[in-house]
């Protein structure tokens, strides 16, 4: 918790989550931050400032001093490759041994909506290997249109918004252990559409229930 009650880290499951931020280039339709007022299980996940990296890197030793998990996830209100430095540091210090009772070769996660690429002006992928096991991308249609409609992109998004986040999920591909393409069933979606797409790009397809 920070010093204000917000939950810079959440459990669920055997999993621990990292609230890096609230900060987020979308607004989805699906998103269910507003509807649960930033709350998630009892969680308060509205960060009242920016925390540092090294609070995270306290606030997941504090967490594994308590119970073990399985994994680390970086996913919370927000988009994470929004503090891609802060996502960094925080790995780095897991993989250098930096964060007591947390074993250096975990897996480590990231949820995103694919879009870090066009957020940081960078590829993304090859410096997440060796980092990051895992991302999980929120793509939801195969459709750019229905993409914009879905993902409510800010406007200086919304022009190469999809095109990137099929050429992050290429590149993630290429560089990660795991990529995985994830939709929610929604009913106007061409969820088939989606699994193909995923598996062209060389994903895995994961379809998420609506909430």
């Amino acid at each position: 918790m920070g010093s204000d009650n917000s939950a810079l880290v959440y459990r669920f499951k055997d999993n621990l989550y990292v609230n890096l931020t609230n900060d987020c280039p979308t607004s989805c339709v699906f998103c269910m931050k507003q509807k649960w007022k930033m709350n998630f299980r009892g969680y308060n996940l509205a960060l009242s400032r920016e925390y540092s990296w090294t609070e995270f890197a306290r606030a997941i030793e504090k967490e594994s001093l308590k119970k073990s998990f399985r994994e680390i996830v970086f996913c919370g209100y927000g988009e994470p490759t929004m503090h891609f430095g802060k996502l960094m540091e925080i790995s780095r210090a897991v993989r250098n041994s930096s964060i007591e009772k947390v074993k250096p070769d975990i897996k480590i996660r990231l949820d995103t909506n694919g879009m870090g690429n066009i957020i940081n002006r960078v590829s993304l992928p090859p410096k997440l290997r060796g980092l990051v096991n895992s991302v999980f991308i929120s793509l939801n249609t195969a459709n750019e249109k229905q993409w914009l409609r879905i993902m409510n992109p800010r406007a200086e998004y919304r022009k190469k918004g999809f095109e990137s986040v099929l050429k992050f999920t290429k590149e993630c591909v290429e560089h990660l252990d795991e990529t995985v393409v994830t939709a929610i069933d929604m009913a106007e979606v061409d969820i088939e559409e989606v699994s193909n797409l995923a598996k062209n790009l060389g994903a895995g397809f994961l379809l998420r229930p609506k909430i």
